[in-house]
C-alpha cells in the first residue's frame, strides 16, 4: 500500500509540475497507468520467486560452510562404500528371491513330517566336545611320558656310560697288576 500512496503522491507532483494536459494526452496517462498496474502485478507475482530464493539462502550458506567438503568427502566415502557391498546385496537380494520362490515347497508336507533331531544334534556335539577334551588329556599324558622316558633313557645312558668308564679303569688297572705280576 505504501508503495501505491508513493506513486500517487509522485504523480500528484507531476500534475502541478506540468501542469494540466491536453485531452489528447489524456489517454497516454491512462495507458502509461495501465501499464505501471501490469509491472506491478508481475513484480507482486515475481515475488513468489524472491521469496523462494531468500527461503533457499540457507542452502547456499550450507555450500559456503569450511566443513562442506568434509561432509561431501564423507558422502563420496559412503557412496564407495555402497559400490563397494552392491554387488553382494544384489546377490542377497537374489537368494531372498529364490527362498521366496521356494516359500510353497519348503512349506510343504513332506518337510513338516521330519522329525526333529536338535536334541539327537546337541548330544552329538556335547559328546565330540568331551571327546575332544579327552583326547587332548590323552595327548599331554602322552607328552609327559615321553618326556619322562626321555629322562629315564638319558639317565640309563649316563649309568651305562659311567659304568663302562668304571669296566675301563678296572680293566686298566688288572692289566697293570697282572703286568706287575709277570715283571716281579
Amino acid at each position: 500500500m505504501e508503495a501505491l500512496d508513493a506513486i500517487e503522491r509522485r504523480l500528484d507532483s507531476l500534475s502541478r509540475a506540468l501542469g494540466p494536459l491536453p485531452n489528447e494526452n489524456s489517454e497516454n496517462l491512462t495507458d502509461s497507468l495501465l501499464s505501471a498496474n501490469t509491472l506491478l502485478s508481475s513484480a507482486i507475482n515475481d515475488r513468489q520467486k524472491i521469496v523462494d530464493i531468500v527461503q533457499r539462502s540457507n542452502e547456499l550458506e550450507h555450500y559456503l560452510d569450511p566443513t562442506f567438503l568434509e561432509a561431501k568427502q564423507d558422502l563420496k566415502a559412503k557412496e564407495v562404500y555402497v559400490h563397494t557391498v552392491a554387488p553382494e546385496l544384489a546377490a542377497n537380494f537374489e537368494t531372498l528371491e529364490k527362498i521366496k520362490e521356494l516359500e510353497p515347497t519348503l512349506g510343504a508336507e513332506y518337510f513338516r513330517s521330519i522329525p526333529d533331531v536338535t536334541d539327537k544334534l546337541k548330544g552329538l556335539n556335547n559328546d565330540a566336545v568331551e571327546l575332544c577334551q579327552r583326547n587332548e588329556l590323552l595327548e599331554e599324558t602322552l607328552t609327559i611320558a615321553m618326556q619322562r622316558y626321555d629322562e629315564i633313557q638319558s639317565g640309563l645312558k649316563n649309568s651305562l656310560k659311567a659304568m663302562n668308564d668304571r669296566l675301563d679303569h678296572l680293566e686298566d688297572r688288572m692289566k697293570n697288576i697282572s703286568k706287575g705280576d709277570r715283571d716281579a
